[in-house]
């Protein structure tokens, strides 16, 4: 079946319940994000994004599967998943990770504290396993990019921009 684009109003959909999985991990609503992010899915089952989101959720205690109906019996929650290896910490040491939060189809994020800042933040590692000179150039111009934006409520900020030998 060839690749189907979702019209401008459906996908309008699709980013709103992103941006409100998005607002609500900021504020650990973790139900909530977990919420939005089947929501998407139930449109779009193969959203990267959506799918990251569900998996952060779960990894911070949402539950497992959708919520039951009135009168059924809870499903057993299954344990967050956790990757091969958890890195103490990233950018020879500035970054000491506290906990890993999820892992998408594209990246892996941790909980990290920036030594030299003080404050916590989310530290974004990108798989770049078979990409070749081209597709890290993208990873980089789409980080820069998305730097220039500056602070808005429906762009994750972008810090710091490295690479990271795993």
């Amino acid at each position: 079946m060839p690749d189907v684009m979702p019209s401008e109003r459906i996908q309008r959909r699709i980013d709103s319940f992103l941006d409100e999985a998005e607002a609500a991990s900021s504020s650990g609503e973790w139900s909530a994000v977990a919420e939005k992010a089947r929501a998407v899915l139930s449109i779009d089952a193969d959203n990267e994004d959506a799918q990251a989101f569900l998996t952060m959720a779960e990894a911070n205690g949402a539950s497992a599967t959708a919520p039951t109906e009135a009168g059924a019996p809870p499903d057993v929650e299954r344990p967050p998943p956790a990757p091969a290896a958890t890195p103490e910490s990233f950018a020879n040491g500035r970054y000491q990770v506290r906990r890993f939060l999820g892992e998408g189809g594209k990246k892996r994020v941790f909980l990290a504290h920036d030594e030299s800042l003080d404050r916590d933040v989310a530290f974004a590692l990108i798989k770049t396993d078979g990409l070749d000179a081209t597709g890290r150039e993208r990873i980089v111009r789409e980080a820069q990019a998305m730097g220039r934006l500056g602070a808005h409520p429906h762009v994750v900020t972008i810090f710091e921009i490295g690479e990271e030998g795993l």
